[in-house]
């Protein structure tokens, strides 16, 4: 059963509040193991040993922008939501069982980042993160379910949307495997995200804030 409607964030119940902080919690820890895979490698001179670890970081900075993104995501989405249910909870739980297994990812993008295996592991994950998050997002908005009536239509519209973008971004590329094209391209075509994620924020966004 729902909790009481409310229509302010100050009026929310305390249970939606302590959703958000184990959340918290949840996305700092995943971030904060991400960094337990730099290890410098035994290497004649540190030079070389940097060099050998470019892997490492380069799997450690984009798993550290995706779970910074979806922690940017999910704060949005929880300051406008005023009831909970088990529901949500659950899908909630769903999002931040992606958001866990990050570092087991980044660690084997890493490790055998030359593998198509290794970058359909990855993709899959964050696709995982992408598709739950969209799904609480739908949860939260469509129908009010869990939000304030104010919330806008174009608030909602741009909410599911942006969700939609990054597992879909994600999936699409996965698709050159099959042309097929080295791994280190699939893995280098992710970082076109960025500019997917500033033309809808440029064309949605605007429209989302003023509402």
């Amino acid at each position: 059963m729902a909790a009481p409607a409310t229509d302010t964030e100050e009026h929310r119940p305390p249970e939606v509040a302590r959703i958000e902080a184990f959340s918290d919690g949840v996305f700092a820890i995943a971030i904060t193991l991400l960094s337990l895979g730099l290890v410098i490698p035994m290497r004649d001179n540190l030079g070389t040993a940097l060099h050998d670890l470019w892997p490492d970081f380069f799997a450690l900075a984009l798993s550290f922008a995706v779970i910074g993104s979806y922690w940017m995501f999910h704060h949005r989405l929880f300051t406008a939501v005023v009831r909970y249910d088990r529901r949500l909870i659950w899908i909630n739980l769903l999002v931040l069982f992606f958001i866990a297994i990050m570092p087991f990812s980044a660690s084997v993008i890493a490790d055998y980042g030359g593998e198509p295996l290794a970058v359909v592991v990855y993709a899959a994950n964050i696709i995982g993160v992408g598709l739950a998050s969209t799904a609480l997002t739908a949860y939260v908005f469509v129908g009010r379910r869990m939000c304030a009536s104010s919330v806008s239509d174009a608030r909602i519209r741009y909410a599911v949307v942006r969700g939609l973008v990054t597992p879909c971004y994600f999936a699409a590329s996965l698709l050159l495997l099959l042309i097929p094209v080295s791994t280190s391209t699939v893995e280098l075509s992710w970082f076109g995200l960025f500019v997917v994620d500033a033309v809808v924020e440029r064309s949605l966004g605007r429209a989302a804030r003023a509402s």
